[in-house]
């Protein structure tokens, strides 16, 4: 694998979304919607009929998230680890990305595998009907995790 120091942020970001999303997104309808590379950063969006999905690298930091169609807020792989985690309890067969640990960080690999092993419950949760309340959820864990990183807020 090239040392993504020496490669450009487009080089970067092109070489880490053929490797691990591409296919996924291929496989399940998302096309490409929009993109911008600007300095130190750039980012694709990707849209299907049913979720929108974004890939970012910002100063060689490769992030991705996940919004549902009828929403603005996005939300990262980790986040939506330990909600999945939740949802089945924690002896499920989804609890192999560092258990329910909301300060470790998935790499990209333990990311795209869990978004395609568990692509049909993502549509679910996401969806018209049940994306307020994952959402309701989402921040839950996300302030959770603001809380573990930072501290309560006083």
């Amino acid at each position: 694998m090239n040392n993504p120091h020496h490669l450009g942020i487009k080089e970067y970001l092109d070489q880490s979304l053929n490797k691990y999303y591409i296919g996924i997104l291929k496989d399940n309808g998302f096309e490409l919607v929009k993109s911008k590379m600007s300095g130190m950063a750039g980012f694709y969006v990707y849209k299907s009929n049913w979720l929108n999905f974004i890939i970012a690298n910002d100063r060689g930091i490769i992030e991705t998230n996940i919004s549902s169609l009828y929403s603005k807020e996005y939300y990262d792989f980790d986040i939506i680890n330990a909600y999945l985690l939740r949802l089945d309890g924690l002896n499920s067969s989804r609890n192999k990305f560092g258990g329910n640990d909301l300060t470790k960080r998935l790499n990209l690999e333990q990311e795209s595998n869990l978004f395609k092993s568990n692509i049909e419950l993502i549509k679910e949760l996401f969806n018209k009907e049940n994306y307020k309340k994952t959402e309701f959820e989402l921040d839950r864990i996300g302030n959770e995790r603001a809380d573990l990183l930072f501290g309560p807020i006083k």
